[in-house]
């Protein structure tokens, strides 16, 4: 099975599945989590294997990461301001977790498609798309969210739904 690469036809495609998307939820919510990941970490290899992310950048373009307050630091001293200044100017609280996020988007880093501070990114940008994270089943409902966005998250669950014969 040959991947889809181009984010423009992945994200009319995660439109168009949308729903069957949100049944596959609930199917995956059914199996045995442990034996989920399995499968999604092996796609994970495979996939990542043939996609290079700093062709794309799509995360960069609609993703909000969570950074700490370590992180926070660091960027602050790339852009050379105190660290209030720059929670101020580039920072959201999140109400859910009391977490800071990066608030613009797309993220002030992307410049033609590239990370400008690459070697510097947030943790949560280093281990996007998360699907190398065990308890893939307790995180579909933003897996789903990046279908549209990634083509890894896309044609894992492509390829997910073709091995768990799911109709």
């Amino acid at each position: 099975m040959s991947l889809e690469l181009n984010i423009e036809k992945i994200g009319s495609i995660a439109r168009q599945k949308e729903k069957e998307n949100l049944r596959f939820r609930s199917f995956l919510k059914g199996l045995d989590s442990d034996k989920v990941d399995i499968i999604v970490h092996r796609l994970h290899q495979e996939i990542v294997e043939q996609i290079d992310c700093t062709e794309c950048g799509n995360c960069c373009n609609n993703l909000k990461p969570l950074v700490n307050d370590n992180e926070i630091e660091r960027l602050s001293q790339i852009d050379n301001l105190p660290v209030e200044e720059f929670k101020i100017r580039f920072t959201e609280l999140d109400d859910i977790d009391d977490g800071r996020y990066l608030k613009d988007i797309p993220c002030k880093y992307l410049m033609n498609k590239k990370c400008i501070i690459y070697s510097s990114r947030p943790k949560d940008c280093k281990s996007y798309p998360h699907t190398h994270k065990k308890n893939f089943t307790s995180r579909t409902l933003g897996m789903i969210y990046s279908v549209e966005i990634c083509p890894i998250v896309f044609n894992i669950f492509e390829r997910l739904k073709s091995e768990l014969r799911f109709r």
